[in-house]
């Protein structure tokens, strides 16, 4: 049984969030170039595990707290934390907008905003 991939895992030469690029099957068909993958390919076991928990009980929170045994507080604090690594807490577009904002002004240049969108 292979272990799942976790795509948050940083490059040990450059630092940056590695990609797939190829797949491969057991009967040796391998396919290979530009694999997109989604955002919930990110998520640690942990959290899908919780977000498959969330899904189950319909987001009911005192029924979550029972199956996972932890507090109100706490399962709050883990759909924050899964908004923000989904980027559904609106910073993504906060971001965006002010690096767009410091780009009209010339407080930045062309390549430092791509630097800070990517």
């Amino acid at each position: 049984m292979t272990k799942p991939l976790h795509l948050g895992l940083p490059c040990p030469a450059c630092g940056t969030a590695m990609h797939p690029s190829s797949l491969g099957c057991t009967c040796g068909v391998r396919v290979e170039g530009e694999i997109d993958v989604n955002e919930f390919a990110a998520l640690s076991q942990e959290q899908l595990h919780f977000l498959r928990i969330f899904v189950m009980f319909e987001g009911r929170i005192r029924e979550m707290e029972s199956a996972l045994g932890i507090s109100y507080p706490t399962v709050k604090a883990r759909i924050a934390e899964l908004k923000g690594h989904l980027k559904l807490d609106g910073t993504a577009e906060v971001e965006v907008s002010d690096v767009l904002t410091q780009l009209e002004a010339g407080d930045l240049n062309v390549e430092e905003a791509l630097k800070r969108l990517t």
